[in-house]
């Protein structure tokens, strides 16, 4: 059995991947088709963590989401190259989670018609043979991202360790996202039809980063850190008290 002192502190765990997680949402939906919906001369009616509604329409403003959470992952993965252990651990999750949204919402925007690429589909009359392109694209793209993410992740071994912490990372992550959505209008399809599949079912890729990482641990445990838990409140907070209800810009 493991001591204390040969294990991560898994709240500090918890809360680098709760900041992980909301770094793409925020740039989904804040930077992203919110930050477009402005730029476009646009204003936003309401700005949450599930849904922008802006008075301006188009396929910039639809595809501004998923685009922001590409360049978002491709900073934090190029950061947690020249990182380590807990600063290494949350850009390797922000990497993860923003890569992996991106990547499996084109295949499924793609394979239903739906969602942030559809309306550029339309506009660009994307026939048959590209739509199955674009969904063969995105599953590239998602194992890619899943290689990418877990050689950045490599140095959290063994195995065991690397399933305590991305289990944890991802249970926070899809437990802050519900609980920011139960401050939506409607609640329960806010989680059951956004929050959790964009929280838990886009970034599943993360369950599978352990086959990537060393027997022979490079990074020392997480020990428990303040400084991150109070962060994470902080975010926490102002994601209900903002992005739960949604706001006007």
């Amino acid at each position: 059995m493991d001591s204390p002192g040969d294990r991560d502190d898994l709240l500090t765990v918890a809360a680098i991947g709760l900041l992980a997680y909301a770094s793409a949402d925020i740039a989904h939906h804040v930077l992203g088709h919110g930050g477009m919906c402005l730029a476009a001369g646009g204003h936003i009616r309401s700005l949450s963590s599930i849904f922008v509604d802006c008075t301006v329409r188009g396929a910039p403003i639809d595809l501004a989401g998923p685009f922001a959470n590409l360049l978002a992952g491709a900073l934090a993965w190029a950061a947690a190259s020249g990182s380590q252990r807990t600063a290494r651990l949350f850009f390797a999750l922000a990497a993860g989670f923003n890569l992996l949204w991106f990547a499996l919402q084109l295949v499924f925007s793609a394979a239903t018609r739906t969602d942030d690429f559809a309306w550029a589909m339309v506009v660009f009359h994307v026939g048959e043979p590209l739509r199955f392109g674009l969904i063969a694209i995105g599953v590239g793209a998602y194992m890619l991202s899943m290689r990418i993410v877990g050689r950045t992740f490599a140095p959290f071994g063994p195995p065991k360790r690397a399933r305590r912490i991305v289990w944890t990372a991802w249970l926070t992550a899809g437990l802050f996202a519900c609980a920011t959505a139960l401050f939506d209008r409607h609640p329960i399809p806010a989680i059951l039809h956004n929050a959790a599949p964009q929280s838990l079912a886009l970034s599943a890729g993360l369950l599978f980063i352990p086959r990537y990482v060393a027997n022979i641990p490079e990074e020392p445990m997480i020990e428990g850190q303040v400084s991150w838990l109070l962060c994470a409140l902080l975010v926490a907070g102002a994601s209900i008290w903002l992005l739960g209800p949604g706001f006007a810009i």
